[in-house]
């Protein structure tokens, strides 16, 4: 995990993401791979969800529809997310880079949508370093 966790641009945050699950520890490569994606997973479906009553109690036409923009891009995440699991079980890891490439790419949008940071940071944030971290992974299992 630390290995892994080292090549990202936030060592300290992968870690800890990943440290969110206690098997995390001591899983071999490709059963860290699956938690983590569960936990990407996981994440990005309770921000979703958050980010959906954002939208349903903003009454500012602007604002409401910065939240429904981010809503959509976290669709797109969480089905990159949905399918990376058969990726990996597949060993298709070229597969599985791509689908972290989308996950990361929707949370990044997200938070690119708003001015400022957006009130979703720290999720995005999370999200996006552990879809890094599969990456990684998937780079590390096809050698």
């Amino acid at each position: 995990m630390d290995d892994i966790c080292r090549q990202t641009k936030n060592p300290s945050l992968c870690i800890a993401a990943m440290n969110t699950d206690p098997r995390s520890r001591t899983a071999a490569l490709p059963q860290l791979a699956q938690i983590t994606i569960d936990t990407a997973e996981n994440t990005a479906g309770q921000t979703k969800i958050k980010i959906h009553r954002f939208v349903m109690s903003e009454k500012n036409p602007g604002n409401r529809n910065l939240y429904i923009q981010c809503e959509d891009l976290y669709v797109d995440a969480l089905a990159a997310l949905d399918i990376a699991p058969e990726d990996l079980q597949q060993r298709r890891y070229v597969d599985l880079k791509m689908k972290m490439g989308l996950a990361r790419s929707g949370v990044d949008r997200c938070e690119a949508v708003f001015m400022q940071a957006s009130p979703f940071r720290k999720e995005n944030d999370f999200v996006g370093i552990l879809a890094d971290a599969v990456a990684i992974m998937a780079t590390t299992l096809s050698h």
